[in-house]
């Protein structure tokens, strides 16, 4: 162990002593301060990178809440058209269920909710046909 250790310090009082020899000084210079220069940019390019990967983090996460938000109130504003609500509101009407109904009770259901469904579709088309002829009337001054 101690032959190790004297081994060992021997090596390194030689490596203390001997002077570095340069074959080109100036070249080393440049070679230096272009390393650097190349470590500043890659630095840029990574705090770029990093803010870019943080702002399209907090636009996705925008994003998906507005979907969220949306999703939501889609599905409010259309709970009472929706065919499920119907067998919900019949479930409430009959004391019995759905599926104890008869096929003539069924058919009545269903002919109803197709006539209520015409009848909004009948009202959309007269109020696009009304602003599709007051915009002509608007564009024709």
């Amino acid at each position: 162990m101690e032959s190790q250790d004297l081994k060992y310090r021997l090596v390194l009082n030689k490596l203390k002593n001997t002077e570095p020899v340069l074959d080109d000084p100036d070249g080393l210079a440049d070679r230096i301060m272009q390393r650097v220069e190349q470590t500043s940019v890659r630095a840029g390019r990574i705090r770029t990178m990093r803010i870019s990967g943080i702002m399209s983090g907090v636009a996705a996460s925008a994003l998906v809440c507005l979907l969220a938000c949306e999703t939501l109130r889609y599905s409010a504003a259309t709970a009472e058209n929706d065919p499920g609500t119907e067998w919900t509101a019949v479930e409430k009407i009959y004391p019995r269920k759905v599926t104890e109904l008869s096929i003539g009770e069924k058919g009545k259901i269903v002919e109803n909710a197709v006539k209520s469904r015409e009848t909004q579709l009948a009202r959309k088309k007269q109020l696009y046909a009304s602003f599709l002829v007051r915009s002509k009337i608007a564009n024709s001054y």
